[in-house]
């Protein structure tokens, strides 16, 4: 007897997630694996949800409806998983989301595969922290990007799960749509992303930023700030004056593939999203983070990225250092395409429950 196919759920619940997992469900549909998308409604603005499925192709099966809470959605993705009767539970990267979805996992008695594994910015402090330790701890399976978060795993005995380097999904996501990046704009200019809450819940920082944003303008031709709803909501709510950001030109969110398009062709990239430093690193593309710190520490070790703080002067200081790099090459650090497939292949091999 052909034993049966595991049952999958991905529990997701913002942008990133609906982006990088896009080549994971891209896999088990075509390999014919019972999979099921549960969306915990974290992100709710269109912008960040609906569209974005759209754009890589699938969409959610299960939505939590009636307005977010943690501990709601820890229970409602528990009842879910009972419901669907779901071998394994995905979940990826640093988020909410990701916490949810690991405590539903083991408290419905359930497999659990984090992708992402093993990044550390070794700051206790930062939220995402504390959730990538927690999830990893739960995981049965730890899906490392590199074999720098590998080691860093395997050095970690008091986990469970069992440690593999798949690469990252964003080589899957490039391989894929690569030909559809093409130029957004004319001339030479920056993109900027800031959204995360060491900078939307510090107005002293948010004004620092939004005054570099302002500087690194007079720079190029003009810089590109798709504004995330947060960063709106922290500007109204600390009371943050829009003229900081002079010549900035600030937009409303943009789509998943055009955000990479952006990231392709500007001449720099400033950014607090982790996201966007793999993209950046990927895409050939020098980039200044602003923060002070990072758990992609890989990208500043290759010299694709460089860590700017929260200052205005030393974030002006590092987008000059990157815009005038005549050097724009860096070695291929997160792997070939096929992390997507690869996942699926260690979901088969391990089976249902």
């Amino acid at each position: 007897m052909t034993a049966r196919a595991p049952r999958v759920g991905i529990v997701l619940g913002t942008r990133p997630e609906v982006i990088k997992n896009g080549p994971i469900v891209a896999a088990l549909r075509r390999r014919g694996v019972p999979h099921f998308v549960l969306h915990t409604g974290q992100h709710h603005d269109r912008s960040m949800h609906e569209a974005i499925f759209a754009e890589f192709d699938y969409a959610p099966d299960r939505v939590l409806e009636g307005g977010y809470e943690l501990g709601r959605a820890i229970d409602w993705a528990r009842a879910t998983i009972a419901e669907l009767d779901l071998d394994w539970v995905v979940v990826n990267g640093d988020t909410a989301a990701a916490l949810v979805g690991a405590l539903a996992a083991v408290y419905s008695d359930r497999r659990l595969a984090h992708v992402e594994a093993g990044l550390r910015s070794y700051d206790r402090e930062m939220p995402e922290e504390r959730n990538r330790i927690m999830v990893d701890a739960a995981a049965h399976l730890l899906l490392a990007y590199t074999e720098r978060e590998a080691d860093h795993l395997r050095g970690r005995p008091e986990l469970r799960g069992e440690v593999v380097t798949v690469g990252n999904t964003t080589v899957d996501i490039l391989a894929a749509f690569g030909d559809r990046l093409v130029r957004p704009r004319p001339g030479r200019f920056a993109y900027a992303t800031l959204h995360r809450k060491e900078l939307t819940d510090r107005p002293d920082a948010m004004r620092a930023a939004f005054r570099a944003l302002a500087e690194v303008a007079t720079l190029v031709d003009e810089v590109v700030f798709p504004m995330h709803p947060r960063t709106r909501d922290a500007m109204e709510r600390h009371g943050v004056d829009r003229a900081l950001l002079g010549a900035v030109r600030v937009l409303e969110p943009i789509s998943g593939l055009d955000s990479l398009a952006h990231v392709r062709h500007a001449a720099v990239v400033l950014t607090d999203s982790g996201c966007v430093q793999e993209e950046a690193c990927l895409l050939g593309t020098p980039c200044v983070t602003v923060r002070e710190n990072t758990e992609r520490v890989a990208t500043i070790e290759i010299g694709a990225n460089v860590l700017a703080g929260l200052t205005t002067e030393r974030i002006v200081a590092c987008a000059r250092a990157q815009l005038a790099r005549a050097d724009r090459s860096w070695p291929a650090i997160y792997g070939r395409p096929g992390a997507g497939e690869r996942i699926v292949d260690l979901l088969l091999a391990k089976g249902p429950r």
